[in-house]
């Protein structure tokens, strides 16, 4: 064969995954700009902002599962074939309770009284069905497919190392602009978020303050994501390195763990200190709670195996008790001056609403009032103590169960906690690439654990890193341990270019 045939052989493969690899990139970099955006506008909460976001993940999705991006379709991984499929089969039982409750095919339930009294009252009534408001149901159904297909995607793309590890450096920059704007309000004294007033009644800016919020609409929800960029933080500053462990033999069994801090996790920690001060800053109980909790999962996660003395563990208490007390010392006192300043009527309110929840859900308790129908059903049982109007449970698994009945609102919370739950297992159980094990399982426990008592997992820009990270989680639970198949991008360059 001629030498030109053969040299121009050998070039075309190239070329091809030269126009492969850029279509890939653009298309991780349109799943990571998204991710990044989504906090900036007021949460994403308002449906101008989410709904475009909601057609760009589902144009990524459909490129995803074309095999146009950068994995072949979505592949199920060994030993991943039961546990998708468990995961699939609870998703769809909540989508179908959810299109049940829209349908005139579901039992008679409670609501069927309020659509007799509305044909009474109007002439006429469309016919009864569970859920008392329809297209709040679609509106809620939709951002719970966007999560879905979020999910789908992280898991596909970050199953290589390098693009799981970029999610987390997302999030960090994410929070980082959050935290700059917030800042930026919190100098100024200002209430707005554009236009928008994050404050309830009249507003002179000599006078009146607002707590740290960001971009968010309230600061209960900033004080959720910055928890969470906190803790990534320290999961990309735990991050086992090679060099580390050639370091470890070399210098021997006998030396302290902080002889191998480097001037990168320094900058890690000092940006998880700028974190934990907007989160301080924020007042937030619940968050600053939540993320307090987390970090002792992911420290309990990272640590297991690692610590083989006493010394060694108590350098490490001595660094949380140094690190604690610097963060404390520098925004303590916003979280101090809201617990002190919140009256017994405002600590009362959250259990009267959780209290109205419980009694909404015993009268429906199977198919429940229908998604996105809390805000409807409250207002008929609206407790005389609380005169203002209110469209969350403050609570996201009671607000769940209300919504979709006992049943459905079971499926829909095991579609969260069974890939978290995964995400901790590999954690647990594995020492390969376990920063990010622990971190999908730590970052999210934050929202996880907050929206118990609030709504933060309700908050589109939470929920969609939320479900980023669960399904980095879930991927990289079944990366086999001894890195066969750490890259696709790598087993395609061998396959293309072994034979040059």
């Amino acid at each position: 064969m001629p030498r030109s045939i053969q040299i121009e052989e050998a070039v075309r493969p190239r070329q091809a995954w030269s126009l492969h690899g850029s279509i890939s990139f653009v298309v991780v970099a349109a799943f990571f700009l998204l991710l990044l955006v989504a906090p900036l506008p007021m949460g994403a909460n308002r449906e101008w902002a989410w709904a475009p976001m909601t057609v760009a993940v589902a144009v990524i999705a459909i490129v995803a599962a074309l095999g146009i991006g950068p994995t072949r379709g979505l592949p199920i991984a060994a030993g991943e074939g039961w546990p998708i499929t468990i995961l699939a089969t609870c998703f769809a039982l909540m989508i179908g309770v959810a299109l049940l409750q829209m349908s005139t095919f579901a039992p008679q339930t409670a609501s069927a009284s309020f659509y007799a009294k509305a044909s009474e009252v109007l002439g006429h009534a469309q016919a009864p069905v569970p859920s008392l408001a329809v297209d709040a149901s679609f509106y809620v159904l939709l951002r719970c497919l966007s999560c879905a297909l979020i999910f789908c995607i992280a898991r596909a793309f970050c199953r290589n190392e390098r693009r799981a590890r970029l999610l987390l450096m997302v999030l960090l920059a994410s929070a980082f602009l959050v935290m700059i704007y917030g800042f930026l309000g919190l100098s100024n004294h200002s209430c707005f978020l554009g236009s928008y007033l994050k404050k309830q009644g009249s507003y002179s800016p000599e006078f009146d303050r607002c707590i740290m919020s960001g971009t968010f609409v309230n600061s209960n929800s900033f004080g959720c994501f910055v928890g969470m960029a906190a803790i990534a933080t320290l999961a990309l500053a735990l991050r086992g390195r090679r060099a580390d462990a050639r370091a470890a033999q070399e210098l021997g069994e006998g030396r302290h763990i902080l002889d191998r801090v480097t001037g990168w996790r320094l900058s890690l920690l000092a940006l998880a200190l700028f974190f934990a001060g907007g989160l301080l800053f924020s007042g937030s109980r619940a968050a600053f709670a939540a993320t307090v909790a987390s970090v002792v999962l992911l420290a309990v996660l990272m640590l297991r195996g690692r610590l083989r003395s006493g010394r060694q563990l108590g350098g490490v208490l001595i660094g949380v008790g140094i690190v604690g007390s610097l963060f404390i010392l520098l925004a303590g006192g916003a979280l101090i001056q809201k617990a002190s300043s919140s009256s017994s009527s405002a600590r009362v309110d959250r259990t009267v609403i959780w209290q109205t929840t419980l009694q909404a859900i015993g009268e429906s308790p199977w198919l429940g009032w229908g998604f996105g129908s809390f805000p409807d059903i409250y207002a008929v049982h609206q407790p005389v103590q609380i005169p203002l109007a209110n469209d969350k449970a403050h609570s996201t698994p009671l607000e769940t169960v209300l919504e979709l009945g006992i049943p459905g609102g079971a499926v829909a919370m095991a579609t969260v906690l069974l890939p978290w739950a995964m995400a901790g297992r590999a954690a647990w159980r594995r020492r390969r690439r376990r920063y990010l094990t622990a971190a999908a399982f730590a970052v999210s426990a934050v929202p996880i654990f907050h929206s118990t008592v609030d709504f933060s997992l309700q908050m589109p820009a939470i929920a969609f890193f939320v479900s980023a990270l669960l399904g980095m989680g879930w991927a990289q639970a079944f990366v086999p341990a001894d890195g066969s198949s750490t890259s696709l991008r790598s087993s395609r360059d061998n396959l293309l270019y072994s034979h040059h």
